[in-house]
């Protein structure tokens, strides 16, 4: 039985010591920064600086377009029932309406094609002490390296 809570116990400070040695994603992310201005003058300072995820497009974006482009369908349905009780000027002006309308719907079409990714990180609000500047860095998905 002793040696049980032994094996427990030296289990429960392994683990621990492994969950406290282990770097969040902010942290290589800032180990990396270092590393590129650790031979530099400047002095950086990162308090206030934010690890946020990169995508081809933002998923809000993606999801804006869909809604926007089920309402455009709303509306350009609406158009084409009522173009044909109109006189001849006013269908005109109605069907330069629903061209514009219906052009921009094909660009949200286009746009619902490529489909949030992925593509990896980005630290922003890197402060460099006794400057107002900000700098901010991306990174690969696996926060390997810093990308252009």
């Amino acid at each position: 039985m002793k040696t049980y809570r032994l094996a427990i116990l030296i289990g429960i400070i392994s683990l621990t010591l492994y969950s406290c040695s282990k770097k969040t994603d902010k942290d290589r992310a800032i180990a990396l920064v270092e590393s590129k201005y650790e031979n530099s003058s400047l002095d950086l300072n990162f308090d206030g600086a934010e690890l946020d995820s990169l995508y081809n497009i933002s998923p809000q974006a993606y999801a804006d377009s869909i809604k926007k482009g089920d309402e455009l369908d709303v509306s350009l349905a609406e158009l084409e029932s009522q173009i044909e009780h109109l006189s001849q000027a006013e269908s005109d002006s109605v069907g330069l309406i629903s061209a514009k309308l219906t052009k921009e719907r094909y660009r949200l079409l286009d746009l619902k094609k490529i489909k949030p990714e992925f593509i990896g990180w980005k630290l922003s609000g890197v402060a460099i002490v006794g400057d107002r500047q900000v700098l901010s860095f991306n990174f690969d998905k696996g926060i390997t390296k810093i990308v252009p």
